[in-house]
């Protein structure tokens, strides 16, 4: 009859966390908005200031090529002046009889219009490498903006699957706990009834204080993961951020010669650099022209009278028109234009090495992903293989234990091998995503 009890009791122990975890992670589950990876990503590129901050870059440069455009239009400039003057009384002078004579004071009106243009014809092809150099850093700005847009997409992903990974990591930590506590009440069950020693309990409850440690160890492992998130996200509302965390993966076998090849054509940073280069060359045309004579030519109105013209007509009378031409040459500029040619030519040479290094960079990149991507593959058909064997060796162990032909460290080994199955599986899938996402981002695909 106290053997039946006990029985009844272990079972009773066993029952009692499954009939209240559905309703917990329901719960919880309410709490939150679940958030899929295409909301994150939309979320982080309206948000996140690292594309702000390469937009107004963007947008700088656009007007900086307007302002190079505006250099082979001409100047026109229009002003008017109306006013009054005063003039007190002078001194006294004397006339010829040499008698004293006090100048009274007066005051006249004073009104001008002018209006004036000017162009400059030619400086050496100063205006022309300008709006090249503008030209090209417009388009190095835009290819830096894309290339933005892909480092926080691949942030995101990045973030996001490190959620999921803690997210289910927690699930599996969750399960072992409940294996343990199952275990520490089977134990204490049957050593009541005489069938388990008291090894057999202490085995259970340091495996289940363990488990307790590592449940609270992944529980701040999923709102660190959050909040990492969260900053990538740019978002204040902390609160409604969750993700989902179904995972699809879709096996790739990226050829690394092809993969280099596509990343030194169409990588955006590399684009970005490359244009840069073309503008530093384009800088060293314009710093030349300081060796050539400029060439202007201008046009000026002006009409000046002490009463304002009648119906603002200033082309009646008193006005005075004229053009003119100009040439100008730069004898000596103190090394002005040998110095600013100098560092036009530093500058390109340091935009060659830079796209070179930057080159280097991503063969190595692109080389590393491959490889991250190759082990990642291998690593989940491993694990989930490993997953399956360690079911199968835990149904055994506890079954040898249920009938007295096997130890209850044994099992918890068993249980310990197969929760490790299950957690290598989830950070080799999730690794497995975020290398894919990192590998579109680092050959200039679209990172999704």
């Amino acid at each position: 009859m106290n053997s039946r009890g006990s029985y009844l009791r272990a079972a009773a122990f066993l029952l009692v966390p499954f009939l209240f975890a559905g309703s917990l992670i329901t719960t919880d589950a309410l709490a939150q908005k679940v958030l899929s990876l295409e909301d994150c990503i939309s979320i982080a590129l309206q948000n996140n200031p690292d594309i702000g901050m390469s937009h107004s870059g963007l947008k700088t440069a656009e007007n900086g090529l307007l302002q190079s455009y505006g250099q082979l239009l001409p100047s026109f400039s229009v002003g008017f002046t109306g006013g009054h003057a005063y003039y007190g009384p002078s001194s006294i002078q004397y006339d010829a009889q040499g008698r004293p004579v006090q100048n009274e004071g007066f005051d006249y009106g004073s009104y001008s219009f002018n209006m004036s243009s000017g162009i400059t014809l030619f400086d050496g092809g100063g205006n022309i490498g300008r709006i090249q150099s503008s030209i090209k850093y417009r388009d190095a700005a835009r290819e830096e903006l894309r290339y933005a847009k892909d480092i926080v997409t691949a942030m995101v992903i990045n973030k996001y699957y490190n959620l999921v990974r803690a997210k289910m990591l927690l699930v599996v930590a969750d399960e072992s706990m409940e294996q343990a506590k199952q275990n520490l009440d089977r134990s204490e069950a049957l050593l009541e009834v005489g069938s388990a020693t008291r090894a057999d309990v202490l085995k259970a409850r340091v495996r289940h204080s363990n488990t307790r440690l590592t449940m609270i160890r992944t529980r701040n492992a999923v709102e660190f993961g959050r909040e990492d998130l969260i900053s990538v996200l740019s978002v204040r509302d902390n609160s409604s951020v969750d993700v989902d965390t179904t995972m699809v993966i879709e096996f790739i076998e990226p050829d690394a010669e092809k993969e280099i090849g596509f990343a030194l054509v169409n990588r955006s940073d590399l684009k970005s650099l490359e244009y840069s280069k073309g503008a530093a060359y384009a800088s060293i045309t314009a710093a030349k022209s300081g060796w050539w004579p400029s060439i202007g030519a201008g046009f000026n109105y002006s009409w000046s009278d002490r009463e304002m013209a009648n119906n603002f007509n200033f082309f009646e009378d008193e006005y005075s028109w004229s053009v003119g031409a100009s040439v100008t040459f730069n004898v000596f500029d103190r090394f002005l234009t040998s110095s600013s040619v100098g560092m036009a030519k530093a500058d390109f040479r340091r935009a060659e090495y830079g796209l070179e290094r930057a080159k280097l960079n991503a063969i190595k990149e692109v080389k590393k992903l491959i490889f991250l991507i190759g082990e990642a593959k291998e690593r989940i058909l491993v694990a989930t293989e490993t997953v399956e064997q360690a079911q199968e060796d835990v149904r055994l162990a506890e079954e040898r234990y249920r009938v007295g032909a096997g130890t209850m460290l044994e099992t918890i080994d068993a249980q310990m091998a197969m929760t490790q199955a299950k957690a290598d599986v989830i950070d080799a899938k999730c690794d497995y995503l975020i290398a894919v996402a990192d590998l579109a981002r680092a050959t200039g695909k679209r990172v999704n």
